[in-house]
């Protein structure tokens, strides 16, 4: 094992950029950059085989800041949408930036994923981490709020997202990682639909025409979300589906039954790259990359639309203003915790 940094190149205002490198027995790694405490690689070493990078990035900053799309990055403080850029807290309405129309999206502005993370070692060869302080007031949000998130990846190719934080006032806390994957590695115009997907998610919320959950709870069971087997997206993608057509592909809340066992698994058929995700988290954004702009990603390879698939595990879209969703609201003082682990493996 052996965590290495080199130097990643400037953004748009010249802030410098560090990319973190955990490199496994095997000769697996997984690269983290400080900006956006972003995952610029994800490649674990299976048996007989040569390591493969199994999600979208970039060479530089100036990619990321071109195309858009959160690719890779940690997103907060609240992941998804909040309806109107509004919410009321303890009485009080906080106005928010709004980024997406009318509506408030993963974290505004600037947000974690725009932000430069403190990275340190945590004194093993298998582990980073990636803290941030966000003030008082910034995007809108209340309270000065500690973030920490530790990264770490094993010898048998399990990648662990572990997240802590901790607020001096309640606020709205809502991290995920936006990552997009394609286990086939190829990451061209719709490869990420040859996928397979099984999920333990007997509910979804659904959306109106404009994409916005409707705050009602609905089964998946005879739906285009039911991936009580394992199911190629494309199959389901090329169905004439409304809930489809509102969002122009998956860009659903999905939500995990809970109990032993992975909450979700991504199958690459051509590669034989399995992962089974595990989340502490009660729900997880399916996002087809249906909106993906065209850029050239890492050693020039041609991104479009869903060229890659995100599993983001996170609260309920619009929680903070849906009190029958679950509540995304951190009580001040009191210590968060969550973790999400991809496990990778042949099949």
């Amino acid at each position: 094992m052996a965590i290495t940094k080199r130097p990643f190149g400037q953004t748009a205002d010249g802030t410098p950029v560090t990319c973190w490198t955990i490199t496994n027995q095997s000769g697996g790694y997984v690269s983290v950059l400080d900006l956006g405490c972003i995952l610029q690689a994800v490649a674990p070493c299976l048996p007989g085989k040569a390591p493969q990078d199994v999600v979208m990035g970039f060479d530089d900053p100036a990619g990321y800041e071109a195309a858009g799309g959160f690719i890779g990055a940690t997103v907060g403080r609240c992941a998804n949408r909040i309806v109107g850029g509004t919410f009321r807290l303890n009485g009080r309405e906080y106005p928010l930036f709004c980024n997406e129309g009318k509506n408030h999206l993963h974290g505004g502005k600037v947000g974690f994923s725009k932000r430069i993370w403190t990275a340190s070692r945590t004194g093993r060869e298998d582990q980073l981490r990636m803290s941030l302080f966000s003030a008082d007031g910034e995007e809108g949000y209340p309270g000065n709020l500690w973030v920490t998130v530790t990264i770490t990846f094993t010898d048998d190719n399990r990648l662990i997202f572990e997240t802590d934080a901790v607020s001096d006032a309640d606020t709205v806390f809502n991290l995920t990682n936006h990552s997009y994957f394609d286990l086939n590695g190829r990451f061209t115009q719709e490869s990420a639909c040859a996928q397979l997907l099984w999920a333990n998610t007997p509910f979804y919320t659904p959306v109106d025409a404009a994409g916005i959950v409707d705050g009602t709870i609905q089964k998946t069971a005879g739906t285009v979300f039911d991936f009580s087997r394992p199911t190629a997206l494309r199959s389901r993608l090329e169905q004439s589906d409304p809930q489809l057509e509102a969002v122009g592909g998956f860009d659903h809340n999905l939500i995990f039954a809970g109990g032993e066992g992975p909450a979700a698994t991504l199958i690459g058929e051509e590669s034989g790259i399995r992962m089974d995700f595990f989340t502490g988290s009660g729900a997880m954004q399916l996002y087809s990359g249906n909106y993906l702009r065209v850029s050239q990603g890492k050693q020039g390879t041609a991104y479009g639309r869903r060229s890659g698939v995100c599993l983001e595990p996170q609260f309920y879209p619009n929680s903070i203003n849906m009190p029958q969703f679950p509540s995304p609201v951190l009580k001040a003082n009191v210590p968060f915790h969550n973790q999400t682990v991809y496990r990778f493996y042949a099949d």
